[in-house]
């Protein structure tokens, strides 16, 4: 599905999208068909920015769909504006005065910062140039360091994108993050609440590999989960323990 978005005055700095999808995954899935296990077509997935709150925290699991959510957000504020047609059932979108994107970077040798700093200078550079009618979009800001002072930095700087007042989508696996919110909704009184936003999981039977969770790659309001499932994966990659310690031990290596 394909929609004409209704355009809002910019002051009302809000985004709603019923059944959004990331177009470039359309397209990827046109050309190659999807892997044994994934979704054939895109799963939509709502958006909601505005009056009940503009800033959300996005947790879920490893491959859960995450990134290519916020990327579909990205790109239906710069498809809105450019007078095109949204992948979406419907919308409505105040106009953006800018995007701006933390992703994770390729680490530059050479270079005297480190990681954590070329982190913090990017985003230093958002912060300089973000105003109110602005999107923000952080996908695994400030991973680079400790748990416990990635939680506080990330804390700080959800904090003060409540206090600029743009629309904002934090991806991270902290969800401690994400169980705390007060914390943050008090350093912006005058604005919504900060929402917590979900990429789905379904329990069930656990299969060859182990793994016991399935995916649904919807994001939707709720509490985080908890946990990454990141076992899952290294299981499916071969390089939880008993993996490795019986690779070893068929290479003839290790002690038994």
């Amino acid at each position: 599905p394909v929609c004409y978005p209704e355009i809002l005055a910019p002051e009302r700095r809000h985004s709603r999208v019923k059944g959004l999808y990331n177009p470039c995954l359309a397209l990827r899935l046109l050309q190659k068909p999807a892997a044994p296990g994934l979704p054939a077509r895109p799963v939509p997935s709502d958006l909601n920015l505005g009056e009940e709150g503009r800033e959300a925290i996005l947790t879920g699991p490893n491959r859960g769909g995450k990134t290519t959510y916020i990327q579909a957000v990205g790109l239906a504020h710069v498809l809105a504006q450019a007078g095109l047609f949204l992948p979406a059932q419907e919308g409505e979108i105040s106009p953006v005065e800018g995007i701006f994107t933390h992703f994770p970077a390729l680490e530059q040798p050479g270079t005297a910062t480190g990681r954590l700093g070329e982190e913090a200078q990017r985003l230093a550079e958002v912060f300089a140039r973000a105003t109110p009618r602005s999107l923000v979009l952080l996908n695994e800001s400030l991973a680079s360091t400790s748990p416990g002072e990635s939680r506080y930095l990330a804390q700080d700087i959800l904090c003060a994108l409540r206090l600029l007042g743009a629309r904002a989508i934090f991806a991270t696996h902290l969800h401690e993050l994400a169980s705390d919110l007060e914390s943050v909704n008090a350093a912006g009184p005058g604005e919504p609440p900060t929402l917590s936003l979900v990429a789905g999981v379904q329990p069930g039977e656990p299969g060859a590999d182990g793994d016991e969770a399935r995916r649904t790659y919807e994001v939707a309001p709720g509490r985080p989960h908890g946990r990454s499932y990141a076992d899952q994966i290294a299981r499916q990659y071969g390089i939880s323990l008993p993996q490795l310690r019986e690779q070893l031990e068929r290479r003839g290596l290790g002690r038994p």
